[in-house]
């Protein structure tokens, strides 16, 4: 079964799409493997982030299409 995508992103189904889009903005920063890669965390933590990353992208874009309300 797919995570719930608000749950995903921390937020409430009931917050302001601004609010859950900077959460999910938050997220993008802190998990990005670019970002990991640059502060030199091994590779094991990047494959870690890539795949919390399609989570987070996969969960914004359902809120943001509106197939999660």
């Amino acid at each position: 079964a797919t995570p719930d995508p608000h749950s995903v992103l921390g937020v409430s189904p009931d917050m302001p799409m601004a609010e859950i889009r900077k959460a999910w903005k938050k997220l993008v920063r802190e998990n990005h493997p670019d970002a990991l890669t640059a502060r030199g965390l091994p590779s094991e933590a990047i494959k870690l982030a890539e795949r919390r990353m399609n989570d987070i992208n996969r969960a914004w874009d359902e809120i943001s299409k509106g197939k999660a309300a």
